[in-house]
């Protein structure tokens, strides 16, 4: 029976409906309040309930992510879990300068367009047939991840796709959507193809791998080197080299097998009589209209700018900084330069403040020409402004850092960290690998239905509390959940790449839901299987480390003392 809509009811349902956001911002920590009296507002309680609340706010979205992590400034100094000196710090540090620093470079990349003059280069070089166009299409998208967000990887392959597509529909080979008729309104849509949606899927796929294999890839990386190394104050810090030794292979492995499964599944691989099959031939003359438009796009680009010189210059510079800091195997150029600790911000916004010299046009040469036409008539802009950074920075990211930082800092000082890791005890008589299997399927999951960032500044500091209590190296547990974290496929909402196919490609989110079972089946495999031993090796997890013991009560023993 519909209810009028005069009525109380109605009104109050209607009401709900249209500020449920505001209700629930309000209500949630109400319904979390009687835990912290039952406990005697002790300080481990006080804690839990900042990342009780933080962590619904963070799951509902009912305030944007980056105010939600802005709480901690506010609740843990007035609750006395921490003072606001040490609250703050959380919110810059190294990490978070890592973070800038490596923005400000992508950003550049962005601006210059040396980001599409790499994934034209690529696309040409592999061929223009479904099956390497695809190929290259992988390639390219996870390595522009490694260093641009996923974001932005996503964006700029997308109307390459439908550009190549296109084309090849007008010449009569194939068609980029369809009309489909929608029996429950009784209107017709318009839905991708299954050529198309395979396009759509491997770009997103390889965009969310491709932001694991380095530091700088996703924020959700730079979460659990902040957290670990805030937590593990003694233990081995994470090295940008270090991290890629496991995180590239990891990454390119997971898209040589979505290429894999995308043919399978999409293009009849395997099943050479199928539909599936006959729609993805394009034949010779396909490949050809293929490569003309790929051609003709690179071509457009015209010939290498100083632009996209200098910002390529600057950007081999930052990874061999990064490279040649600490490498390992001889002293690195942080050792000749400095008697102190010279971390991995330094070389990025070194980088970064260069870009800001360096002019974008050589125009300044010509200075001095006899020729008055080809003297300046203005001065050049340099690689980067900060207007451009101002326009593209997603500020909110900084903060979601700092607010998982401080979470992290609050849960092993107020000795929550202790009381989590006890109550994970019973766990350590499970072996390792099953243990590690455990949290990947648990991380996986959870990550699909809210931020990565978020779930990575909620989970990483209750592992490491979990690690030290059955007696497993922290780094063994924490670093597959930190890339679980980033391998969300199924949801729109999970990650920006699932939302920006699923708006501009038209897929349907029952078809993303089930083609991206798939990745998630075989990267929580994969993460699973390589960890105990690529992970074991680069990371050198031998045997629960004196580094990660914790003292009664709950903070990690002394370096000097242990």
């Amino acid at each position: 029976m519909a209810l009028d809509e005069t009525s109380v009811l109605w009104k109050a349902g209607f009401c709900c409906k249209l500020y449920w956001k505001i209700i629930f911002a309000l209500v949630w920590p109400l319904i979390l309040l009687p835990f912290v009296i039952v406990d005697n507002f002790s300080k481990e309680s006080k804690c839990g309930y900042v990342v009780l609340i933080m962590a619904g706010y963070w799951v509902t979205e009912c305030l944007p992510l980056g105010v939600t992590a802005l709480l901690p400034l506010v609740l843990f100094p007035c609750l006395g879990v921490l003072s606001s000196d040490d609250t703050c710090a959380c919110y810059a540090n190294d990490v978070i300068m890592v973070f800038l620093g490596g923005l400000i470079l992508a950003i550049a990349i962005e601006h210059s367009n040396l980001h599409m003059r790499i994934a034209l280069k690529v696309i040409r070089i592999v061929g223009c047939s479904h099956k390497r166009l695809l190929g290259g299409l992988l390639v390219v998208t996870t390595f522009l991840s490694m260093w641009i967000t996923n974001t932005a990887a996503t964006a700029m392959m997308v109307p390459i796709i439908f550009a190549v597509l296109g084309e090849l529909e007008r010449e009569g080979l194939g068609k980029v959507f369809v009309d489909t008729q929608n029996p429950e309104s009784g209107s017709s849509e318009v839905r991708p193809t299954k050529v198309t949606t395979a396009y759509l899927m491997g770009a997103a796929y390889a965009a969310s791998f491709g932001g694991t294999a380095t530091l700088v890839g996703t924020g959700t990386n730079l979460v659990f080197k902040g957290i670990f190394e805030k937590t593990f104050a003694c233990g081995p810090k994470i090295g940008f080299g270090q991290w890629m030794l496991y995180g590239v292979p990891l990454a390119y492995t997971n898209a040589l097998m979505t290429w894999v499964y995308v043919l399978v599944l999409y293009f009849g691989m395997f099943r050479p009589n199928s539909r599936d099959a006959q729609d993805a031939a394009i034949g010779t003359e396909g490949e050809i209209v293929a490569n003309r438009i790929i051609k003709e796009r690179y071509d457009n680009l015209g010939k290498m700018t100083s632009h996209e010189l200098g910002v390529a210059a600057m950007f081999v510079s930052a990874v061999f900084l990064w490279l040649a800091r600490d490498p390992g195997f001889m002293p690195g150029w942080a050792e000749l330069v400095s008697g102190v600790e010279i971390l991995d911000s330094a070389p990025i916004i070194f980088v970064a403040l260069l870009m800001f010299f360096i002019p974008k046009d050589l125009n300044f040469l010509n200075m001095w020409s006899n020729d008055e036409s080809k003297r300046p008539k203005s001065s050049s802009e340099g690689l980067i402004t900060w207007k451009v950074i101002q326009a593209k920075m997603p500020w909110s990211l900084m903060f979601l850092l700092g607010g998982g930082f401080a979470m992290s800092k609050a849960i092993t000082k107020s000795g929550l960290a202790l009381k989590v890791g006890n109550a994970m005890t019973p766990l350590e008589n499970l072996p390792p690998w099953l243990i590690l299997v455990f949290v990947n399927v648990i991380v996986g999951t959870i990550t699909e239905i809210m931020s990565n960032v978020g779930m990575a500044n909620i989970m990483l500091p209750i592992l490491a509390s979990m690690s030290v209590s059955v007696k497993i190296n922290p780094l063994f547990i924490m670093v597959p959940a930190t890339m679980m974290c980033s391998h969300t496929f199924r949801f729109p909402a999970g990650t920006p790449p699932n939302a920006i196919i699923t708006v501009t490609g038209h897929v349907p989110v029952k078809r993303l839901i089930l083609g991206g079972c798939g990745p998630s089946i075989y990267s929580l495999l994969l993460v699973s299987l390589s960890f105990p031993f690529l992970g074991a090796y680069v990371f050198e997890i031998h045997e629960f480390p004196s580094w990660a013991v914790i003292s009664d009560n709950g903070t990690i023993l002394d370096c000097n003392n242990q």
